[in-house]
């Protein structure tokens, strides 16, 4: 298993302001995966059970084939499935490029949670913000 650098994750917004020991620690908690162009990463109505930090390439976001909005490198997705009553994806995610992605399962999420408290605050953020625009859209 292939864990990111620290340092790349330090340039990840979600991560801004984390200590050298706390971006180790989530280095720690995260994986390395690679998506070929055309394929999902994450596909609706299934089980969220990691979310995803977007390192190299490009994907869209998409609802009952409407495209909801399309992310760059430094972006989150898979994120709200967390925070949904029954855990499941609400979206498709479809890579528009060949994409390298760091991924966090739940069990390491619930401990980010606990040790970096600020971080979660910052998706909880982010998971509003994103409903809000995306109810806008439909």
């Amino acid at each position: 298993m292939e864990s990111p650098d620290p340092a790349q994750l330090a340039l990840v917004p979600l991560f801004k302001g984390l200590t050298n020991d706390q971006l180790q620690r989530l280095s720690g908690w995260m994986e390395v995966k690679h998506f070929d162009s055309g394929s999902s990463p994450v596909r609706a109505s299934s089980h969220g059970y990691a979310f995803f930090v977007l390192c190299e390439g490009r994907v869209r976001v998409e609802r009952d084939g409407q495209i909801l909005e399309r992310l760059e490198p430094g972006a989150v997705f898979g994120e709200m499935a967390f925070f949904a009553p029954d855990s499941r994806r609400n979206a498709d995610v479809m890579a528009e490029t060949p994409v390298r992605v760091f991924t966090m399962f739940g069990t390491h999420f619930r401990e980010m949670q606990v040790e970096m408290p600020e971080v979660a605050a910052r998706l909880e953020q982010l998971i509003e913000e994103r409903a809000a625009n995306h109810s806008l859209n439909s």
